[in-house]
């Protein structure tokens, strides 16, 4: 008999912090991560070479942080239905984790190619919040309740003993990632990376964000002033709670101990707070009124 999998399908959520979908999927038995590089999103117009080297140095600190779990990361070229067959093939698939995702329309067709096929396969598919957007919301005047509720909720926790690893022999991934090399990369975008993503995070919160009123509005001063942590929020190496938890943390810091912070760091951190809260706003638009 097949063994039996949890599969975590990891999409725009990089990380192991706070991560739902694994933490969940560890408690049911064996735990099979996978990230499908699928043609059909990948292929289209919204995403470029320096997009795929990014998420791939993602993807190289996921496994390592996965490898310290003592599970491995499977990747795969193909699309992500016939990824799902593939695996299938190889493993009874008890059920399927990941995160929610507002996306484009490709990314949508795949969900609902994905919803199909387990429906088929009569596979359980569990999708969790990441964000402050809110599915199926039919009223968005109580969506800032939503919001606070989600951002001041617990982390989720790193699964550690409960977890069990998979012995993927019986499945040959496919590690051929074509990213596309006759393409130019861009030498000074930011780097891929949960090491990178809390490098940068940090060095706002305990300086940068006190240009950050007033800096944001020139391309001049933005470099700095900004944030940067937009690619790390984008594919979820960074989660909305977690930063924003940080943030808040550091504003009763400064409170507690001003004068060892920049002045006008509290009023940046306030500032950056309200445009996280801005972030998630219009994500639930398009997700309420695509």
């Amino acid at each position: 008999m097949k063994p039996l999998v949890n599969i975590v399908w990891f999409k725009r959520d990089l990380r192991v912090q706070d991560h739902a979908a694994l933490f969940e999927a560890s408690k049911l038995g064996v735990v099979l991560p996978m990230y499908c590089w699928d043609p059909n999103f990948w292929n289209g117009e919204d995403y470029a070479t320096q997009h795929q080297h990014f998420v791939k140095e993602c993807l190289n600190a996921l496994k390592r942080d996965l490898s310290n779990l003592g599970l491995t990361l499977l990747e795969f070229n193909t699309g992500t239905i016939e990824t799902l067959d593939l695996i299938s093939n190889a493993y009874r698939i008890n059920t399927l984790h990941s995160h929610e995702e507002t996306g484009n329309d490709i990314s949508y067709t795949i969900d609902k190619s994905v919803a199909s096929w387990c429906k088929s396969q009569e596979i359980q598919w569990f999708e969790y919040p990441q964000n402050g957007v809110v599915r199926r919301l039919t009223n968005r005047d109580q969506w800032a309740a939503h919001w606070e509720k989600r951002m001041a909720s617990p982390l989720v926790p790193i699964p550690t003993t409960s977890i069990i690893a998979l012995n993927a022999h019986a499945l040959k991934e496919d590690q051929a990632t074509d990213i596309r090399q006759a393409q130019t990369d861009k030498p000074l975008r930011q780097k891929g990376g949960r090491d990178e993503a809390v490098k940068i995070l940090h060095t706002f919160l305990n300086g940068r964000a006190s240009r950050y009123r007033g800096g944001i509005s020139s391309p001049l001063s933005s470099e700095c002033a900004g944030s940067r942590i937009s690619p790390y929020l984008t594919w979820g190496v960074l989660s909305m709670r977690e930063v924003v938890q940080s943030l808040r943390q550091q504003k009763i810091n400064i409170q507690t101990n001003p004068s060892i912070y920049p002045k006008g760091l509290m009023a940046g951190l306030a500032g950056f707070e309200s445009r996280l809260h801005w972030h998630c706003h219009f994500m639930q638009k398009l997700e309420t009124e695509p």
